[in-house]
């Protein structure tokens, strides 16, 4: 059948049947989303547990995907399996105390060096900074790395030098208001369906540098234009998701 049939069967007739076979007609969006995160995450964690995180994800996607926008189903998924996926790795809690301090000291020292440069910086650059080695740097992001994972700990300088994270030093308002934690999630929502609409160019762009971590030189590898054409784009694409969702508040 018809993936517009099944979807009118489902959203407007309450077919549950339509809804199962929605669910099963992509389940290869969730092993393609599982496949690519399995890179980066630790050896314990199995794919048959990323499979069953990502169908959480898909699952969510079909209950809550608008059928009547012009937007692809498949892409609209491909958020909500990823940030299932993630959410539940943020519960596991499996990176030692060593790690987590070295990634905040990799952060730390990155994003100072991203305000110095303007841009991505090297992992020799970040190993300097530190007095360590390259090597080292790019173990620890590969221990820790997915892309949200990381940003989870959104490291900031403390004021005696030592870093902290975010989370750690931000109130949890949302664990004490449900109103709050709706608004969060309505608000990664808003941001989620702003990028499905920017041009394809942009999304790219955005994926790249944000959630496979490129540089901008390597971005412009990879799309076959300049650096300073991809810095365009991206500056472009940030302007236009922040338009958007200002415009919806």
């Amino acid at each position: 059948m018809d993936e517009k049939e099944l979807w009118v069967r489902y959203k407007e007739g309450g077919d549950e049947s339509a809804r199962n076979e929605l669910v099963v007609n992509h389940l290869r969006v969730v092993k393609y989303v599982a496949g690519r995160m399995a890179i980066h995450i630790p050896s314990n964690i199995e794919m048959n547990d990323l499979m069953g995180w990502g169908a959480l994800g898909l699952m969510d996607a079909v209950e809550k995907f608008d059928h009547t926008q012009d937007v692809k189903f498949a892409t609209y998924a491909t958020i909500r399996i990823r940030g299932s996926i993630i959410d539940q790795i943020r519960t596991l809690d499996w990176a030692p105390r060593s790690l987590r301090a070295m990634a905040r000291k990799v952060g730390t020292a990155r994003e100072r060096l991203r305000q110095q440069k303007g841009g991505e910086p090297s992992s020799e650059e970040i190993g300097d900074e530190l007095e360590t080695s390259a090597e080292e740097v790019e173990q620890c992001i590969a221990q820790v790395q997915t892309a949200q994972v990381l940003s989870l700990d959104d490291y900031l300088p403390g004021e005696t030098g030592e870093e902290s994270r975010k989370v750690d030093v931000t109130p949890d308002l949302s664990a004490k208001t449900p109103v709050s934690l709706a608004e969060a999630t309505e608000r990664r929502e808003r941001i989620a369906l702003a990028i499905l609409e920017l041009p394809d160019q942009q999304q790219k762009v955005l994926n790249l540098y944000y959630h496979e971590e490129l540089t901008l030189k390597e971005i412009g590898a990879v799309l076959g234009v300049s650096e300073s054409r991809i810095c365009q784009v991206h500056s472009a694409a940030v302007k236009q998701l922040k338009k958007a969702i200002e415009a919806q508040v």
